[in-house]
């Protein structure tokens, strides 16, 4: 009976003595930059819900979109970063960070895709250049970055 007691008495220490966490999907929309012919480019963030049962640390991953949108509203192009993050309320680090892109409208080309990750920041450039009759026009650098605070919230 001792035993049996012990190992109740353990287990619930061992459960109490660890954090639960879970946090809620964001999914924010701003818009950033407008054009003189009307067209925009505006950014969202979206993350997965982050659960981290019996561990002090926690893994969040997101991602946020600069979408450049005619002055319709049609999209014409977009650049993602990725980002997977470690947190646990004193400190979070950027381990994983990606670059996608999409390109809806065939004048534009977007170049110069990269992607690097700085402690808690992940952060994405591309190049985005439109051509009428095989020459550039217009060009547009853009940069995105996440970043994740100590308690876990995408930024």
């Amino acid at each position: 009976m001792k035993k049996i007691t012990i190992i109740i008495l353990s287990f619930l220490l061992i459960f109490y003595s660890n954090t639960f966490v879970f946090a809620s999907n964001t999914n924010e929309i701003h818009t950033l930059e407008v054009f003189e012919d009307g067209s925009y480019i505006e950014e969202q963030i979206d993350c997965s819900p982050t659960v981290s049962l019996f561990s002090t640390t926690s893994t969040k991953y997101g991602h946020k979109t600069a979408t450049y949108k005619s002055s319709s509203g049609n999209t014409i192009w977009t650049i993602t970063v990725s980002g997977i993050f470690t947190y646990n309320g004193k400190s979070s680090k950027c381990t994983k960070s990606t670059v996608t892109t999409t390109c809806v409208n065939s004048n534009w080309k977007i170049t110069n895709k990269s992607s690097k990750k700085v402690d808690s920041t992940a952060t994405a450039s591309a190049t985005a250049t439109k051509y009428t009759n095989k020459v550039a026009v217009q060009t547009i650098k853009r940069s995105v970055s996440l970043s994740c605070s100590k308690l876990g919230k995408l930024s």
